[in-house]
């Protein structure tokens, strides 16, 4: 059987297509994976905070009442972060937040009369869990998997593969920001 020259052109452009999409599904997926993989990273980082948080809020405890405001949003930053099922948004606010109500419940304690008259709080609280949180907080946000995040995004949403690796279900990677 005989194919007519125009069945045949249409084959083969159906057949390069085919190939353009399936080329560009399998690139994108696998630059997606990379991006996944470094992901881990900012995961630890997170569980740092997260650490960091229960130091802070264990000497807390042993000054403050656990229905103390400051100590209670500590409580909840942390778990926001703890949380498996919150995107990478709610998590990079609740980041942000620990920051801030972390860095106010240390200021609480440090003028804490008890706080002062207990040598090993008073080196916590002045010294070590400070130093904790801002060194975890600078290798969060200088995460690894945030350039990566992004420049996979800059790559795919630039590029006509990247369209077509869209439209073929590979989404743009989440980006660990509060924004």
């Amino acid at each position: 059987m005989k194919l007519k020259t125009g069945t045949a052109f249409a084959i083969m452009v159906v057949l390069i297509i085919a190939s353009v999409l399936f080329g560009a599904y399998k690139g994108w997926s696998g630059e997606k994976a990379h991006v996944d993989a470094t992901y881990a990273g900012l995961e630890s980082m997170l569980q740092t905070r997260v650490e960091t948080a229960y130091n802070i809020l264990s000497v807390a405890k042993r000054h403050l009442s656990d229905t103390d405001e400051g100590y209670l949003r500590v409580v909840m930053d942390r778990d926001e972060i703890d949380n498996q099922y919150n995107d990478l948004s709610r998590k990079a606010k609740a980041n942000d937040a620990l920051t801030k109500d972390a860095a106010a419940l240390l200021a609480q304690l440090k003028a804490m009369e008890s706080v002062q008259k207990d040598s090993r709080d008073k080196m916590y609280v002045e010294s070590y869990l400070p130093q904790m949180l801002a060194e975890s907080e600078e290798r969060t946000v200088g995460a690894v998997y945030n350039q990566a995040a992004a420049n996979f995004n800059n790559r795919i949403n630039g590029t006509f593969s990247g369209f077509l690796a869209k439209l073929m279900g590979i989404k743009p990677a989440s980006v660990f920001s509060a924004q």
